[in-house]
């Protein structure tokens, strides 16, 4: 809902998204806990901030081979990574818009996950904290007025543009295909309604960034190949704090 989100997010925040990450990984806010609004086109929209984990590479990473060497697994890894994200129900039921940037503050270049890397050869050590941007639609699957306000779950599909991750872009960022399976949990609800918390909630996002990373074959970056696909799956788990709501 990306992945920073990879080199996550969404990079991955970037890539997953990522990304992420990434990373995605990439992420649309909770559904409201009241019935929502009447509309003409959109509602008004609100603004959550996402801090949360990225875990990538859930179904195990991708085989690479580099320059000389043998060829390894590319092991699961773990980034803080920060979502700003805002939402707008819209006239049709269910159905809302979104968009987020994805920022991995603390990833590198030499320990990013996979979906991190770029089509660039960089050389050295470098900071691939760049933020990435997630525009697109979301369903909702599961309401919280029909958990009894615990539990809303969302099916989101987006726009990633992120940092480039094959050997053939012609761009720093590119476009890719991302879609995420977004829950919050309200687990604060109990806390009295007059406080920041209780409109808090715990987030997960299962994020698959579905286009746009490398394929078996490909050298990303110059040295490396990719004996097999990359493997985009990552999980985003952090809590929601809601900065804006929609207004009723």
């Amino acid at each position: 809902m990306s992945k920073s989100y990879p080199t996550r997010a969404w990079l991955m925040a970037a890539l997953v998204a990522a990304g992420a990450a990434g990373t995605t990984v990439g992420a649309a806010p909770a559904a409201a806990q009241s019935p929502a609004p009447h509309c003409r086109v959109l509602c008004a929209p609100s603004v959550t901030a996402m801090p949360g984990l990225l875990r990538t590479h859930l179904a195990h990473g991708p085989v690479v081979q580099s320059a000389g060497g043998a060829a390894h697994r590319l092991p699961s890894s773990s980034a803080l990574e920060l979502i700003l994200a805002a939402a707008a129900r819209t006239a049709i039921q269910r159905v809302s818009l979104f968009g987020s940037v994805q920022w991995l503050p603390n990833a590198g270049e030499a320990r990013n996950p996979f979906t991190l890397y770029t089509a660039n050869e960089l050389g050295g050590h470098v900071h691939a904290n760049a933020p990435t941007l997630t525009i697109g639609g979301s369903v909702s699957l599961l309401d919280a007025s029909a958990s009894r306000g615990l539990l809303d779950v969302a099916a989101n599909v987006g726009d990633l543009f992120s940092q480039a991750a094959r050997p053939r872009d012609r761009a720093a960022y590119t476009h890719k295909l991302d879609l995420d399976l977004v829950a919050h949990a309200h687990v604060f609800r109990a806390a009295p309604r007059y406080t920041y918390l209780h409109a808090a909630s715990v987030f997960g996002i299962l994020d698959y960034v579905a286009t746009g990373l490398p394929k078996a074959g490909d050298e990303v970056p110059t040295g490396r190949h990719f004996v097999t696909d990359a493997r985009p799956l990552a999980l985003i788990v952090g809590l929601a704090l809601p900065l804006a709501e929609s207004q009723r």
